[in-house]
């Protein structure tokens, strides 16, 4: 079985504030995109992964963590499978490309070893691996709220074309830095984003909606990318 995991964009995030549990609140708008690493199952009596990019063929990553709790939460503790991942979407991007690898391996091993799991719930165990990951289950364009992890379906944006620009920077421990360098000035309330949404679900977004949408690191993220300035 060939699985394509697409990548994700956010057309407006807000970061709402910080959470008792130490996560952030955030209401956000995402849709995948073209962008896609591949996947392969094969037949197999017992697990393993390979993957073509350096690094990345461990128990460390998301795609073996999905199978793990697959096995762990179901009848399928005996089963098996050969995982081949051919990377396409950049690492710590923010295009979610492990959260997206770790959804498709879900959704692809439910088929192949005749789970039969509801969407509903293959969404909550995603919500184990990661707060985008119950997302990508489904895919195509909704609101995430809560962490993330709660999310409800939009239509689709038009066919819009949008330009990825990924600089060749990296930053250890990205997401959490980035949170980090948040102040409360930068916290907002999501209504941006909820007006958004409210055009996408009437069909009438247009690309002036996502320019006149919201995203909390514009501030903070030149502070830990200097290159991207130059970049924009």
């Amino acid at each position: 079985m060939l699985v394509l995991a697409h990548a994700k964009i956010n057309l407006s995030l807000e970061v709402i504030g910080r959470r008792p549990d130490g996560y952030h609140e955030v209401v956000t708008v995402l849709h995948t995109i073209g962008l896609a690493d591949r996947l392969t199952f094969a037949p197999s009596d017992f697990l393993s992964l390979q993957c073509d990019v350096p690094g990345l063929s461990n128990e460390k990553n998301l795609v073996w963590q999905a199978a793990l709790l697959l096995q762990r939460e179901t009848t399928a503790s005996s089963m098996g499978v050969a995982l081949t991942l051919e990377k396409h979407i950049p690492e710590a991007s923010g295009l979610g490309g492990g959260s997206s690898d770790a959804a498709a391996t879900l959704m692809a091993l439910n088929t192949l070893w005749g789970l039969k799991l509801t969407s509903a719930t293959l969404r909550k165990l995603a919500a184990e691996l990661g707060s985008d990951v119950p997302f990508f289950v489904k895919g195509g364009c909704a609101i995430g709220t809560g962490r993330g992890e709660v999310v409800n379906s939009l239509p689709p944006a038009p066919a819009w074309w949008a330009v990825v620009l990924r600089p060749n920077v990296s930053l250890p421990n990205k997401t959490a830095r980035l949170y980090g360098l948040l102040t409360e000035a930068d916290f907002t309330d999501g209504s941006a984003t909820r007006a958004l949404a409210s055009r996408l679900r009437r069909g009438i977004a247009t690309i002036a909606d996502v320019a006149a949408a919201s995203n909390s690191f514009e501030r903070v993220a030149p502070k830990a990318f200097p290159s991207l300035a130059k970049a924009r």
